[in-house]
């Protein structure tokens, strides 16, 4: 006789088989959204809190981890929170969304098929310290990425976020490892518990990028290049970097897609084997250029692998008649 849940049966398989090293970010935050509609965000809490206690060996997930993966699932506000009414539509698209599974197949088409635009094995001029890289240091994308004056959230650490306005981030940008790589509203906002938190859903000025972040351990540098060179079809790609680990980061500018559009991007994505955690709005992301402090203390720079300052300025090609719509779903996401 089939057993009976009150979530999915996605939801339910994530549950009966605990994250392995690496994988724990993303359960968190896949279980989350699966119990969103029958436990309250503090109940959610202290469920993933004693899973990661009892079933999570390979390292201590602090706290703040566990509230980002709830923040990304209880994104929407609610009563009680002290968040204003009007706020839901600020929040709308931020909400976790079930993705299509990984596509084998439209995978290995596209490593047969796309020549990548970039390659993160072949040297193209020397980095900080003879790395292969672009050579471009952080203090020369920011102020194309973001706009004078805008408010950009950075972390020394994953636990220490700090909103600044985008001069004085310069300063020390490339001592960094985090960056939310959408703009923000002030210093502060109040999360999904009515908490103030620099880093939150509610905090977040619009939905201006998306990176697809490509971590399968079987894919090489290059197999990532061109995953993120197919998606370009989709989205301008304006940037990848390399996350200092296994993975590839690709940025592409979404600000001028629909809503809809931004969701069938990322949806694509998501079929060649993308991070659907990165679908957070003010989730952390490797600082461009920075620098990424690994478990023996070990420093390794977080290379930028591509850059395309044309592209910041491009609109994405997914819109049925083949450009993006306008209208009212052509808002902040």
């Amino acid at each position: 006789m089939a057993q009976l849940y009150p979530f999915s049966q996605r939801t339910a398989e994530r549950l009966a088989v605990m994250p392995g090293a690496g994988g724990t970010h993303m359960w968190l935050a896949q279980v989350a959204s699966g119990v969103s509609r029958v436990l309250t965000p503090e109940k959610c809490f202290e469920f993933l809190r004693r899973c990661c206690d009892i079933h999570v060996a390979h390292r201590r997930v602090p706290d703040r981890e566990i509230e980002g993966a709830v923040e990304f699932a209880y994104g929407d506000p609610s009563p009680g929170t002290g968040v204003g009414q009007g706020q839901a539509d600020v929040n709308y698209g931020r909400r976790a969304i079930e993705w299509p599974v990984v596509n084998g197949d439209v995978i290995r088409r596209v490593l047969e098929t796309v020549e990548p635009v970039f390659d993160g094995e072949t040297p193209l001029r020397q980095g900080y310290a003879g790395q292969a890289s672009t050579g471009i240091r952080p203090e020369e994308v920011l102020p194309v990425l973001f706009r004078p004056g805008d408010l950009i959230c950075t972390g020394a650490t994953s636990e220490l976020a700090v909103v600044r306005p985008l001069e004085q981030v310069l300063d020390d940008a490339q001592y960094l490892q985090f960056i939310c790589v959408n703009p923000m509203r002030g210093a502060l906002a109040l999360n999904h518990s009515g908490r103030p938190s620099p880093r939150c859903q509610n905090n977040v000025m619009a939905r201006r990028y998306l990176v697809a972040e490509f971590d399968d351990a079987r894919l090489a540098k290059r197999d990532q290049a061109q995953l993120a060179t197919a998606l370009a079809d989709m989205a301008p790609l304006v940037m990848a970097v390399d996350s200092g680990g296994k993975s590839v980061h690709a940025w592409y500018r979404v600000e001028a897609m629909s809503r809809k559009d931004q969701a069938r991007f990322f949806a694509v994505a998501c079929l060649l084997g993308a991070d659907q955690t990165r679908w957070d709005i003010c989730g952390w992301l490797r600082m461009p250029g920075g620098l990424r402090v690994k478990p023996d203390g070990s420093l390794v720079r977080q290379r930028i692998l591509h850059w395309n300052p044309g592209a910041v300025g491009q609109i994405g090609l997914i819109g049925q008649n083949g450009t993006v719509s306008h209208g009212d779903e052509t808002q902040p996401a």
